[in-house]
C-alpha cells in the first residue's frame, strides 16, 4: 500500500480514502467530535473522544504506523480561533 517514496500528499491522499471507503459509514454520524486514527499501510484504526489516548493506543498496536487522523463530522481535527479584537468603531 504504502511505500517510503509517498510523499504527504499521497499519504494524506490514502488516507482520505480509506477513511471515506472502509471507516465513515460505521462511525457518523452517531460518533460525531471523535478522533480516528488510522494506519494508512494496514487499514487498522482507533477510535476515541481524546487524540492524544487514541494515537498513543494505535501506536501500541502498530509502531512503525504511518498515521491519519481525522475528526468525525468535522471538516479538520483542530479549529484554531485568534483573540478577539475589540475596537472603537468611529
Amino acid at each position: 500500500m504504502t511505500t517510503p517514496e509517498m510523499d504527504t500528499e499521497q499519504r494524506m491522499a490514502l488516507g482520505k480514502e480509506i477513511y471515506e471507503t472502509r471507516i465513515r459509514h460505521l462511525v457518523e454520524p452517531h460518533e460525531h467530535g471523535k478522533y480516528v486514527v488510522l494506519d494508512i499501510a494496514t487499514g487498522d484504526y482507533v477510535m476515541g473522544p481524546d487524540l492524544g489516548y487514541t494515537t498513543q493506543e494505535l501506536r501500541t498496536r502498530r509502531p512503525d504506523a504511518i498515521l491519519y487522523t481525522v475528526r468525525i463530522g468535522h471538516p479538520a481535527v483542530f479549529r484554531l480561533r485568534g483573540p478577539k479584537i475589540w475596537w472603537n468603531k468611529q
